[in-house]
C-alpha cells in the first residue's frame, strides 16, 4: 500500500497483534502520521500489547492518549488484568466509573476477567464483589458458541448443548480424549472433528468468545497427543496450536 490511510494502518497493527507480534504493532504505530491516529488505532495497538505481555509499553502509550473512551479503558484494563496487575486495573475501573457513571455494563468482558484473576489469585472477596456488581447491573453474559468445518460443512456448537444428532458419538470421543489427557494431567471437552475424521491432521475452529485458560492448555496437549494442528480464532486473536504442544500466542491471550 503506497500511502496507507487510517484503516490500512489500523488493520496492519491489529493483524500483528492477532498473531502475537506486539513489538511490530508498536513499531508501526510510532511510524504513523499523528493526524491519522484515532480511537481505533489506540485500541488496536493497546490490544496488541496486551496479547504480547507488553505491560510497560501499554502504560507508556496509554499515558499519551488524550481522549478517554470506554473502549480504550476496557482495553487497558484488559491488559493489566492479564498481566496480574489487578490493583492497577481496579483503580482504573473505579476512576472511569467516577467519571462515566454508569460504566460497569460498558465493559463486562474486562470486569469478568478481573474477577476471575482476583479469584484465581486467592482474592475471593474482591472477585465476589466485582461479580455482584456485574450481576446487579443486569449485564447479559454472552452464550459461548463455536463453529468448525468438517467435510465442507459448517457445524455450530453451543456451551452445554447436547442437541446434536450424533451427540452420543461426540460424548464417546470426549471420554476417549479425556482418558488420553488424564495420563497427562488434564481433561478436555472433545471435538467433533475427531468423530468425523479420526485421523485428521488439521482442525479449524471459530469461537465468539475468548478461549479460557483450561481449554487453551488442554488444546496444546491434544495437538501434541493427536499430532494434529488446531487453529482457533476466538474473540480476541488467532491461536495456532502446533504438534509440538506449543501455541503461536506464546500463552499470552
Amino acid at each position: 500500500m503506497p500511502q496507507p490511510n487510517q484503516i490500512g494502518y489500523a488493520a496492519m497493527i491489529n493483524s500483528y497483534g492477532l498473531n502475537g507480534m506486539g513489538l511490530q504493532s508498536i513499531e508501526l504505530y510510532y511510524q504513523m502520521p499523528k493526524e491519522l491516529i484515532n480511537e481505533a488505532t489506540y485500541i488496536c495497538v493497546l490490544n496488541a500489547c496486551s496479547h504480547s505481555g507488553l505491560v510497560n509499553e501499554t502504560l507508556s502509550i496509554f499515558k499519551t492518549i488524550e481522549i478517554e473512551t470506554q473502549r480504550i479503558y476496557t482495553t487497558i484494563i484488559d491488559c493489566l488484568s492479564r498481566a496480574l496487575f489487578f490493583e492497577e486495573a481496579q483503580k482504573l475501573m473505579e476512576e472511569f466509573e467516577r467519571l462515566h457513571i454508569p460504566a460497569l455494563p460498558m465493559y463486562p468482558s474486562a470486569t469478568v476477567l478481573l474477577a476471575n484473576v482476583d479469584g484465581s489469585s486467592g482474592h475471593i472477596d474482591k472477585a465476589s464483589d466485582i461479580k455482584t456488581q456485574l450481576y446487579q447491573s443486569d449485564t447479559k453474559k454472552r452464550i459461548g458458541l463455536a463453529w468448525t468445518v468438517t467435510n465442507r460443512q459448517v457445524y455450530q456448537f453451543r456451551a452445554h448443548d447436547r442437541s446434536h444428532p450424533r451427540s452420543h458419538e461426540i460424548k464417546a470421543e470426549l471420554e476417549k480424549i479425556a482418558n488420553e489427557l488424564i495420563d497427562h494431567g488434564h481433561v478436555f471437552d472433545a471435538t467433533w472433528n475427531f468423530v468425523v475424521n479420526p485421523h485428521t491432521s488439521k482442525i479449524q475452529v471459530t469461537k465468539n468468545l475468548r478461549v479460557c485458560g483450561d481449554c487453551h492448555r488442554a488444546t496444546k496437549l491434544i495437538a501434541a497427543i493427536r499430532q494434529c494442528e488446531i487453529i482457533v480464532s476466538d474473540a480476541n486473536r488467532i491461536h495456532h496450536f502446533y504438534t509440538n504442544g506449543q501455541c503461536s500466542c506464546n500463552d499470552y491471550f
